[in-house]
């Protein structure tokens, strides 16, 4: 019987390229697809953010080179990409998302200080009219509860994480942006509060800090923002550079990966959402980004200076990783994607 692959994604911010990527869900073994550079590029620079529909039908990529634009794709069997077309826009982007109807792409711009919201055109591809959410300092992400009640975005100029609701009437062109503001809540100065994952069951966002080494577990409802918890990742010589995080799909398992130290740190999820540091484990140089697979069996880290990803096997038991396979990808791999 052939092995069963996972498709995974990968954006390599330095040669402008996107690679397709096979992980053998029987030993977690990484296997080279197909790669191309995004089309209608110029000039590489800055991250590349992807994010793939909440269908799993279309993967979009952003250029934060020359142009600046959004590249729309369709997802073909075995998970290879032809590409839509683009989006020209007028921003830098750090980060996107769809909201959980496909109806719009959530975005962030950590240059140019803003949220903004894009409607998807019937073809998939990212409309080019786009409503701002200005004066949110060094914005790093916006991102849409699993629920899809609650719209958070960080704000890590100011250490700031901000709460909307989700106005889902308002999908039309003239219309403001489908968020409505109900809550801020102000972390210690020096926080950094950069990349957002959500706990599967529990209201609870998990916020990792940037410049601080923190987990912050924040509850969110219809009434606002609690902070109910701050762990740390633990304390090192370098300046922190906190960067991803994300859980398995079963909520027992939070993982961070920290830049400086080329690391990625565990904590344990109880059952009430509450987290507890367990152990750190060396990956790439510089995993500025990373993922889970959806059967929550592996992760996959990427290293911006190693221009290589790794694969993790991750114990059921305690959630060890197990170092399974390594391959080389593109220049500066920043962004994984799982299919």
């Amino acid at each position: 019987m052939s092995d069963k692959k996972q498709t995974l994604y990968v954006g390599c911010a330095l040669s402008g390229e996107l690679y397709t990527i096979n992980l053998s869900v029987a030993t977690g073994e990484l296997g080279y697809c197909a790669h191309e550079q995004l089309p209608g590029l110029q000039k590489p620079g800055g991250a590349m953010p992807l994010t793939i529909s909440r269908d799993r039908n279309t993967l979009y990529a952003v250029s934060r080179g020359e142009p600046f634009f959004i590249a729309a794709y369709n997802i073909g069997t075995q998970g290879r990409l032809q590409h839509i077309g683009n989006t020209p826009i007028e921003t830098n982007l750090a980060y996107i998302q769809t909201s959980i109807d496909d109806s719009y792409l959530l975005s962030a711009s950590f240059i140019d200080h803003h949220v903004s919201t894009y409607p998807v055109q019937e073809d998939h591809r990212i409309s080019e009219s786009a409503k701002h959410i200005c004066d949110i300092s060094n914005a790093h992400m916006l991102s849409m509860s699993p629920d899809s009640t609650t719209v958070l975005a960080t704000g890590l100029g100011k250490d700031v994480i901000y709460q909307w609701q989700w106005l889902t009437s308002q999908a039309n062109e003239k219309a403001p942006p489908p968020l409505q503001s109900i809550n801020q809540l102000q972390l210690p100065e020096g926080t950094g509060p950069r990349h957002i994952a959500y706990h599967p069951v529990h209201p609870i966002a998990y916020i990792i800090g940037e410049r601080n080494g923190t987990i912050n577990a924040v509850r969110y409802n219809a009434s606002g923002l609690t902070l109910v918890q701050t762990d740390y990742l633990p304390d090192q010589v370098d300046a922190f550079q906190a960067a991803d995080i994300h859980i398995t799909p079963d909520g027992r398992f939070l993982y961070a990966s920290e830049k400086a130290t080329s690391t990625l740190h565990l904590f344990k999820v109880r059952s009430d959402g509450i987290i507890r540091f367990e152990k750190l484990f060396s990956t790439e140089n510089r995993p500025r980004g990373f993922a889970i697979t959806p059967d929550g069996n592996y992760l996959v880290a990427a290293g911006q200076f190693s221009h290589h990803i790794s694969s993790y096997r991750i114990d059921a038991e305690t959630g060890y990783l197990q170092f399974i396979s390594r391959l080389a990808v593109g220049q500066s791999p920043d962004w994984v994607e799982m299919l």
